[in-house]
């Protein structure tokens, strides 16, 4: 029975992951840019989910929609201050990586010298827990699988079935073709920033509920999400997903035998694995047929 708390526990993290993972794909799928400062974004929404809910005293889920706009916002004000002039100036994607790392670099001191390098918690207590049969399931755990279960077929979609879903996946299929068929590809590379930035926060506000936040979290979750990306297969986001899932299990049932402290051990682990025996990740293939 210990094994299945692993594997709740498991769902849970990997659905967090995931939808870090998806909405750093489809930044990199749309735009091209290997957006690293997508952590520090991820950071932001957990300390405006402090803000809101503890510094100003807003119910749970004013905060968490409050955080989630604002990290949107965010998010499209790095295409347009930082990629958009560098894009214009015709610069190369090493231009755009050093950029994000050093935004990335930015935002993390900036956090730490406006909140302090202590973790801030959004609640006091532990969480209101259900027993099913051996199983304890706390509301989070609900909230989370709740919370993926509405977004993921949303914007799945979003993306098949709405105007501009169908112009982010043509940019991102052929982004010269896609200006020639007169796609406005300015406001849809902020529209991609505002969703995959989105992503970020849904997540940051859930995990930052649970364990707090701290400045340097973002690094962290980022190196997972990448991972997730070239687990799942570069260009195909519901690969990112099912990383993300894979990496959250793999994780979970990785303590049952190791320690805490060696679950970036296995995620590095899951990489080497997969960059030696399959490097175009799980659904590098269907990626390739559905291309061709």
């Amino acid at each position: 029975m210990l094994f299945l708390q692993f594997l709740v526990n498991g769902l849970t993290t990997g659905a967090l992951y995931a939808l870090m993972a998806v909405g750093f794909a489809i930044i990199y799928n749309g735009t091209r840019i290997l957006h690293l400062a997508h952590g520090a974004v991820f950071t932001f929404a957990g300390y405006m989910m402090y803000l809101c809910s503890v510094v100003l005293g807003l119910s749970v889920v004013v905060a968490f929609l409050l955080s989630v706009a604002a990290t949107a916002v965010v998010g499209a004000l790095c295409e347009i201050l930082v990629y958009r002039p560098l894009r214009r100036a015709g610069s190369r994607p090493t231009a755009d990586l050093v950029a994000s790392i050093g935004l990335l670099t930015l935002l993390e001191a900036l956090f730490a010298l406006v909140f302090t390098t202590d973790t801030k918690t959004l609640h006091e207590g532990s969480l209101s827990t259900y027993e099913v049969g051996d199983i304890i399931v706390t509301n989070l755990h609900l909230i989370i699988l709740a919370v993926a279960a509405i977004v993921f077929p949303c914007l799945q979609l979003f993306l098949a079935y709405s105007k501009y879903g169908r112009a982010m996946r043509a940019l991102a299929d052929n982004p010269a073709l896609a200006g020639v068929l007169g796609v406005d590809t300015r406001k849809l590379y902020v529209l991609i920033f505002l969703l995959g930035s989105a992503l970020a926060a849904v997540a940051a506000c859930l995990i930052s509920y649970d364990v707090g936040v701290r400045p340097q979290m973002g690094v962290s979750i980022m190196f997972i999400a990448l991972v997730a990306v070239i687990v799942g297969g570069i260009g195909y986001l519901p690969g990112a997903a099912a990383g993300g899932i894979l990496l959250g299990l793999l994780e979970q049932v990785g303590l049952w035998y190791l320690s805490a402290r060696w679950e970036d051990v296995v995620v590095f682990v899951v990489l080497l694995v997969f960059l030696i025996l399959r490097p175009q990740g799980m659904f590098g293939g269907r990626i390739i047929t559905r291309r061709a």
